[in-house]
């Protein structure tokens, strides 16, 4: 517990306090329900998450999401409910993919007769109305590809389709990737012949240059005998590094800096580079290392299937147990520039769920991860689809002796948080409040707090200098400031008592932070005698 006795001294170092991990329900959180209170929203698993502004769309092997008997394999969640794409749902299997452009939603994987459409099979778009099939050659008959896609990129007007299918569109230079022109649905090969891709094609990504690397299970690409399981595409194949001879399962980019999901170990040579490299343009790349320094921080047998960028941070999700011998580093984790960290528990001290994490994306502050898994974070909701606030406050409530509740517990009901003292009617005593930064980027959290009532008068006073912050936080524009991952603000908060005082108060304090931050809320109650 991060709590101590509330003292000057301390209170200044917990600013410079090591950053916690944040276990429980709170830090990982279900998406909605499934239409009534207490019901997972989903009843499958999620292969694809796709982030189109402010909102998220969701695919995968799931029906009937939110309760939407219309939300079959792909949904959209607007941060406050889930709804379907048209009235005519996809039919049988799953989407592995999302993409958009101009307003509409493309959708690959393995399903078939999208919107009712025998041609909508594995690759589909929806225009905002229904589903229809895209990118096929004028005349031809049946679906544009014919086995599964796993991957869709677009750069500029160009959607890129990878996957296992072979001549798609009819194209026999098709194989496994194919281009399609989003201005007039015209398909392309990006080879120069038949049989110069030689395997499926399950990752794709684009840098801020607009290069397309893709990654798979193809060797040799266009010829080239380093292009091997990834290559970049310029308009002409290239190969990356000298390639990686272990499947690719996923990339991502951020800015010109490229992202790998590997099953190898010692990626061009380098020990640390295990499993999740960069690629900055002209060399491999190692990201972090195991805690000796020696090697790298997953463990040798680790199966990366999705990576996600935002600003500075880089996820990773996937099947991998006890990450550099941490027992809550499983199927997800975190990378902060220097260092991997486990993200989350499940309340118990072990990874935050049981199964894969099969894809991630980033939506106003919140991390959203899709997959297998269920009870994420301890909240038996979370089902498939799970979400953390990247801004997150912490707050603990004590007793002039310390003895602080409420620390790594999450809500704004104060559940798991209350202090309860006993006062004398004409004396006062106090409760040591401090919020902490539990989430990955800097915030600064705004607090309120009750003011007098029933004969009890309530003080706010900010430790650090003593400063009587009370008016501030009862209008609740009182702010902590910017906090760094893992500092704290704290604060006493002292109530006195009348003669007359009722026999109970109970004062809540509620920190809050920007757009997709849970509230945050303790509470001190005080029993007069």
């Amino acid at each position: 517990m991060r709590g101590v006795p509330f003292t000057l001294s301390i209170a200044i170092s917990l600013a410079a306090a090591t950053p916690a991990v944040a276990t429980g329900r709170g830090s990982w959180d279900h998406v909605g329900n499934g239409g009534t209170a207490g019901t997972a929203s989903l009843n499958g698993s999620v292969s694809a998450l796709h982030r189109f502004g402010t909102v998220l769309y969701v695919g995968g092997g799931f029906t009937n999401a939110g309760g939407d008997p219309n939300a079959d394999l792909i949904a959209k969640w607007d941060g406050t409910q889930w709804s379907a794409l048209g009235t005519a749902p996809l039919g049988s299997g799953s989407v592995l993919a999302i993409a958009h452009y101009g307003g509409k939603i493309y959708a690959g994987g393995n399903f078939q007769d999208a919107g009712g459409n025998p041609d909508a099979d594995n690759l589909a778009v929806f225009d905002g109305t229904s589903w229809a099939p895209f990118c096929d050659t004028p005349g031809r008959m049946g679906p544009t590809v014919s086995l599964q896609v796993n991957a869709l990129q677009v750069i500029g007007t160009t959607l890129y389709v990878g996957g296992g299918f072979q001549n798609g569109a009819g194209l026999p230079k098709a194989d496994y990737l194919l281009a399609c022109d989003l201005l007039t649905g015209t398909p392309s090969a990006t080879v120069d012949s038949d049989g110069d891709f030689t395997g499926g094609v399950y990752a794709l990504t684009a840098n801020s240059n607009g290069v397309l690397y893709a990654g798979g299970t193809f060797t040799n690409l266009d010829g080239d005998l380093a292009a091997d399981h990834i290559a970049a595409y310029d308009g002409t194949w290239h190969a990356v590094g000298g390639g990686i001879d272990t499947f690719v399962r996923a990339l991502t980019a951020n800015g010109t800096d490229v992202y790998v999901g590997t099953d190898k170990v010692n990626v061009g040579g380098i020990a640390a580079a295990d499993h999740v490299v960069k690629w900055d343009g002209l060399a491999w790349q190692a990201l972090g290392t195991n805690a000796a320094g020696s090697d790298g921080w997953f463990p040798p047998s680790a199966f990366i299937y999705s990576l996600a960028a935002s600003g500075s941070l880089l996820f990773a999700g996937g099947s991998f147990q006890n990450a550099n011998g941490q027992p809550a580093a499983d199927n997800i984790a975190w990378f902060d520039g220097t260092a991997w960290r486990a993200l989350g528990s499940n309340g118990s001290g072990d990874g935050p769920w049981s199964g894969d994490g099969r894809s991630l994306a980033v939506v106003n502050n919140l991390l959203y991860a899709g997959g297998s898994f269920t009870s994420a974070g301890g909240d038996v909701d979370a089902r498939f689809v799970a979400s953390r606030s990247l801004k997150l406050p912490d707050a603990e409530i004590g007793n002039s002796s310390g003895n602080y509740v409420g620390n790594n517990i999450y809500g704004a009901a104060s559940a798991g948080q209350t202090k309860t003292i006993s006062v004398e009617r004409g004396k006062s005593s106090f409760f040591p409040v401090l919020i902490h930064n539990d989430g990955l980027l800097p915030s600064a959290f705004t607090l309120k707090g009750t003011g007098a009532a029933n004969g009890y008068t309530v003080t706010y006073i900010n430790y650090a200098d003593g400063a009587d912050i009370t008016a501030a936080v009862r209008n609740g524009t009182f702010s902590t400031g910017t906090l760094a991952r893992g500092q704290s603000f704290a604060m006493k908060m002292k109530v006195g008592l009348s003669a007359s005082a009722a026999n109970t108060g109970a004062f809540p304090v509620t920190a809050k932070s920007t757009a997709g931050t849970p509230n945050e809320s303790v509470k001190g109650i005080v029993n007069a005698k």
